[in-house]
This record gives C-alpha cells, sequence and structure tokens, in this order.
C-alpha cells in the first residue's frame, strides 16, 4: 500500500480543484486532485464523524467549535516553530482525479484510501483526529481561497470573520 508520509493541500485556481501533493513512504510525489463535489461529500461524512465523540454533551457545537479552533491554534504556532517545505511536485508529476476514497475510521484517527480510475492510482492517508481537524483547517482555508460555498460544511465547521480574511488575504499553499 502507498502510503503519503507528508502532504500539501492547496486550491489551485487554473484546475478550480483542491491539489494534494503528496510525498509518499517511497519518497516518490504523487498528485491528487479532489473536486468540490467529492470534497463535499467527504466533509459531511468527516464532520459527522467526530460529531459521534460530543453527542451526550451539552451544547455539542461549542465544544466542537473550541475543539477545531485549538486544531488551528495548534498548526499556526507549529509551522512558526517548525516551518516545513511544501511538497511541491515535480514538473511532469505522476497526477491523477480521484474519484473514490474509502474512509476507515480506526479509533483515535482516520484512514483515507484514495483512489483514481485505474488500479494503480491509489495512495493512503493516515491522520489522527487532531490532525483531522487541522486538515479540516486547511480544507476548509482553501475553500475560502477558491471562493467555495460551504454549505456542506457542520455549522461549528463555519469559519469566523477573522479566519476568513486571514484566508482571503493569504493564496499561500497550506500543509
Amino acid at each position: 500500500m502507498t502510503l503519503a508520509q507528508r502532504f500539501t493541500t492547496e486550491y489551485a485556481d487554473f484546475e478550480d480543484r483542491i491539489r494534494v501533493s503528496h510525498q509518499l513512504d517511497s519518497g516518490e510525489i504523487v498528485v491528487t486532485w479532489l473536486t468540490r463535489r467529492l470534497t463535499d461529500r467527504l466533509v459531511i461524512h468527516l464532520g459527522a464523524w467526530l460529531e459521534k465523540e460530543t453527542v451526550q454533551i451539552p451544547r455539542p457545537d461549542v465544544v466542537q467549535s473550541f475543539a477545531q479552533e485549538a486544531a488551528a491554534v495548534e498548526l499556526a504556532q507549529a509551522a512558526t516553530s517548525y516551518p516545513q517545505a511544501a511538497v511541491k511536485p515535480p514538473p511532469l508529476p505522476v497526477a491523477w482525479l480521484v474519484r473514490e476514497i474509502d474512509i476507515n475510521t480506526e479509533g483515535e484517527g482516520v484512514r483515507f484510501q484514495l483512489r483514481g480510475e485505474s488500479p494503480h492510482e491509489k495512495c493512503q492517508l493516515r491522520l489522527s483526529r487532531f490532525q483531522l481537524r487541522q486538515w479540516l483547517n486547511i480544507l476548509r482555508s482553501q475553500y475560502l481561497v477558491a471562493q467555495w460555498p460551504l454549505s456542506a460544511w457542520p455549522q461549528w465547521l463555519q469559519p469566523n470573520e477573522a479566519s476568513t480574511v486571514t484566508a482571503q488575504a493569504s493564496g499561500r499553499a497550506l500543509h
């Protein structure tokens, strides 16, 4: 199985898609493309999975919002304290459109199997719950850069004014 060790998520204006550049465990870099329609479905599923942890708590939306904000703060601090270079695709990368995503929730994390049209087009991502929240923050910021509607996103994943301004002002890649 091809496992991504690191990946960078960014909106590509010309393609009007989300580009995910994966550095695989072999060192190879592969680019996958996510359409808005597929990503909306992914966000709905992941939001519902994260909501299961707060179903018995009063005001679960507040708890979810705080957990999301904590993930965003940690991501920003890590980017400042331990900056990492973005995963940059080579001039002619192996690239394909993601057609299906298999999701396996495993205890404290999630595993994605991204699949394209042919059998060799597949890549796997593993994220802890906390890393998933961080990635959702990155993904949401790219939606804002793309000016895509956030109608599929749960209310607690909706951006506040500060994050909207930051995302619109920043066209940079996030990883």
